[in-house]
């Protein structure tokens, strides 16, 4: 059948590290051919002042590369929105949409857009933009410039959303957890307090393993686009 390929959409450097990181590590050993499409810059994440946004969003980007390929990803987009305005990027559906007619991926992975009280804006729109681009990308009337660019319609079968509040799925991570944890680790800007943050990790995907049947999980809600709707 050819190689399985996914998408991990994210708002912003890590997202996909903290949420995700230890099913794209397992995805990757089964064989999947994962790609990363990160939204923003980053370049506000820190409370810091004296810190210039520039030189953080540079720093976050070197620090998603080396993550990424810590759990062995194939490639990172960086579509570079300034940090804390993704709700006003009038192209994001669009660069989306361009990215899975690109990639061709079986499988999208992002944020559930649909978390009550989730209050960073950012998480928000990059999990209704990647939606809205899921199905954009599979009908060929959306976006007709993208067909002059050759990029055919592109129907995704299924979406793993994270951060979701009624999960239906969780994937055992239990061989994966520790490359996780070091795929974190390497985005080291944001890592204050990293002994306690791994700890605090460890046993929320412990948490998800009960809920899962295993020893670590992580935990998404399932869609399929194509059939769902």
């Amino acid at each position: 059948m050819g190689e399985k390929r996914l998408l991990a959409v994210s708002a912003h450097p890590d997202d996909v590290e903290f949420t995700a990181g230890g099913s794209l590590a397992r995805w990757i050993s089964e064989g999947w051919k994962a790609y990363q499409a990160v939204c923003t810059d980053g370049g506000k994440g820190t409370h810091d002042p004296a810190v210039n946004p520039t030189d953080l969003a540079s720093l976050r980007r070197e620090e998603q590369d080396a993550a990424a390929a810590v759990l062995g990803v194939a490639e990172v987009f960086f579509l570079e929105y300034p940090d804390g305005e993704l709700n006003r990027a009038t192209k994001l559906v669009s660069d989306l949409a361009r990215l899975i007619r690109r990639v061709r991926p079986e499988r999208i992975v992002g944020w559930d857009p649909w978390h009550r009280y989730e209050l960073h804006p950012d998480h928000r729109a990059a999990g209704q933009a990647t939606l809205d681009a899921v199905l954009a990308a599979g009908n060929p009337h959306y976006f007709p410039e993208l067909l002059g660019e050759g990029l055919l319609a592109h129907a995704v079968p299924e979406a793993y959303l994270f951060g979701a509040e009624q999960p239906d799925t969780w994937v055992d991570i239990t061989s994966t957890i520790e490359r996780k944890l070091a795929a974190i680790a390497c985005h080291r800007s944001q890592m204050s307090r990293v002994s306690t943050l791994m700890d605090d990790l460890r046993v929320c995907n412990a948490n998800y393993g009960k809920q899962g049947g295993s020893a670590y999980a992580e935990a998404f809600k399932v869609l399929h686009p194509f059939c769902d709707t």
